[in-house]
């Protein structure tokens, strides 16, 4: 039978499998609902699903069913969830780019599915950098930004309403790049001094679009206006440093500088996740808090004993020991057996790794 997705409830098993204009199933047959099911229903606008009659419904533990169905989303929901609602983040931006308002309410119906998902699942935030696209790098970085800043939020144990505010803020921190042209914003030249200048600007254009928005809270309003700050006062558009800018706006600023650095864009090339931390913690050092950067290097980069590891040279090793002051540069055991240092081989890098394999 079938049961509109406004008024389901949790415990209903699925007869068929869901799909949302996807070539695999978002849900599979079989599957009890939980409140994250219906959140992802909703999220892929699916209007109505067909269940087991109640009386054939028999009363399921999901910790009872074998792995491959306890599993709660599939292997490519997360891809599927993103791009989903990274179409929705583009059309908001176009309605910007016409005139249009910031309206809060829908930016939050757009990250809560997404985000709540990530929260869930933090693992799933390191595919993020891998989705992004060149020719749409900016609605690509809103959504990441957003995403980021709410995980990282999460892991300096704020509590959930200011976790949807930072991941909201992080998402409309560039709605102000809606009132630049296009052809400015799509350059892959060099800017002009008056070019820059205006890029420059967007904190403020963005703040103006979200300052009369009663949803989003006081803080997340300076965080957008802030988020290009830096502690040591070489950010824009004020100058502020130390705690003239508001930790919100700290984690934001790393979140658009740390995704920045891990895609590609049109005028600068990717760097792995362990590069990219390492020229936060070096090239940039000073300019960002301690404890929020490492909120978010123990997000995308935490390196244990056992991981398998590929080099910036293509050679492949695992993970042996980790110096708790150096946690970019472990110890590495490669396939031949020997031994290698990465805190005295300063030229090589981690350039990806994978989970722990059993041994």
């Amino acid at each position: 039978m079938y049961i509109a997705v406004e008024i389901i409830e949790p415990g209903y098993r699925l007869k068929e499998a869901v799909l949302a204009r996807t070539s695999t199933p978002i849900i599979s047959a079989g599957m009890v609902l939980t409140d994250q099911h219906i959140r992802f229903l909703r999220a892929f606008s699916i209007q109505s699903v067909d269940v087991i009659a109640e009386e054939e419904n028999t009363t399921v533990s999901l910790y009872s069913a074998s792995p491959s169905t306890s599993i709660l989303p599939i292997i490519d929901t997360m891809e599927q969830l993103y791009f989903k609602t990274l179409e929705s983040v583009k059309e908001e931006f176009q309605r910007w780019q016409s005139g249009m308002n910031v309206e809060i309410a829908r930016m939050r119906t757009i990250i809560l599915p997404i985000l709540e998902y990530t929260l869930e699942n933090p693992e799933q935030l390191q595919k993020i950098s891998s989705y992004s696209k060149k020719d749409a790098y900016l609605y690509h970085h809103s959504l990441s930004v957003g995403l980021l800043s709410g995980m990282i939020a999460q892991k300096l144990n704020y509590d959930k309403g200011l976790i949807v505010q930072s991941a909201l803020a992080g998402l409309l921190a560039d709605c102000g790049m809606s009132k630049i042209k296009m052809s400015l914003l799509t350059k892959s030249t060099a800017l002009t001094e008056t070019e820059y200048t205006e890029i420059q600007n967007h904190p403020v254009v963005s703040y103006k679009m979200v300052k009369d928005l009663k949803l989003l809270k006081p803080e997340a309003k300076l965080a957008i206006y802030q988020h290009h700050e830096r502690l040591d006062g070489s950010g824009y558009p004020a100058g502020e440093k130390g705690n003239a800018i508001h930790p919100i706006s700290q984690l934001i600023g790393l979140a658009d500088t740390y995704h920045a650095l891990t895609t590609e864009r049109l005028f600068r090339r990717r760097e792995s996740v362990f590069k990219a931390i390492e020229m936060i913690q070096q090239d940039l050092f000073g300019q960002f808090d301690l404890s929020i950067m490492g909120a978010l290097f123990s997000l995308v980069a935490e390196l244990s004993p056992g991981m398998q590891v590929t080099l910036s040279n293509g050679i492949e090793g695992k993970v042996i020991f980790v110096q708790p002051g150096n946690k970019t540069r472990p110890l590495v055991q490669l396939r031949n057996g020997d031994f290698l240092d990465l805190a005295k081989r300063r030229d090589l890098y981690i350039e990806k790794s994978e989970e722990k394999t059993a041994n």
